[in-house]
């Protein structure tokens, strides 16, 4: 299934607290806790200031693509920002079937997909229960690839991701 895009803002599933307002802009804060189980649902509840597009792509363990799921099921293990710093548009990767997250290390295959619509776009990740994302600048995970990304700036890679492998 090719990633399907929502017009919804989304916002950090750890911000536990109101935004702090100071003048006339907000300030949002984002709390992780890699324990913390996040969800699809988790996020389209919250706000995000700046997300002008979501696009969505369920991953499986050992399949490449983005598979037969619906958000709001499964856990989230990663979101791909058009932006630095976690902003801008994004790409919110989720495996419907899991319950507790990938497992420890990167040696294992939990799942990845060509970007499609936002190839050669990715800036930064963020990544959620225990996972990692490795990036590269060819389609079907080939080229240049990144080192295992938690939460970066994807540096050498910016603006030039074709697809991605979660571990």
């Amino acid at each position: 299934m090719a990633l399907a895009a929502a017009a919804a803002g989304l916002a950090g599933p750890y911000a536990s607290a109101s935004p702090e307002v100071s003048g006339a802009s907000t300030v949002r804060v984002e709390r992780f806790a890699s324990s913390t189980l996040v969800r699809v649902s988790d996020l389209a509840r919250l706000g995000h200031v700046g997300a002008a597009a979501t696009l969505y792509c369920a991953v499986r363990d050992n399949t490449f693509g983005c598979q037969q799921g619906t958000p709001g099921d499964g856990l989230v293990v990663a979101r791909l920002y058009y932006g630095a710093g976690a902003t801008g548009s994004q790409v919110v990767v989720f495996n419907p079937a899991y319950q507790v997250g990938c497992s420890g290390g990167t040696a294992d295959n939990e799942g990845g997909a060509n970007l499609g619509a936002a190839v050669n776009q990715i800036s930064s990740v963020r990544t959620y229960n225990s996972c990692d994302v490795k990036l590269f600048d060819g389609d079907n995970l080939t080229g240049e690839a990144s080192a295992w990304l938690d939460n970066a700036n994807v540096g050498a890679l910016n603006d030039r991701a074709n697809s991605f492998r979660i571990s």
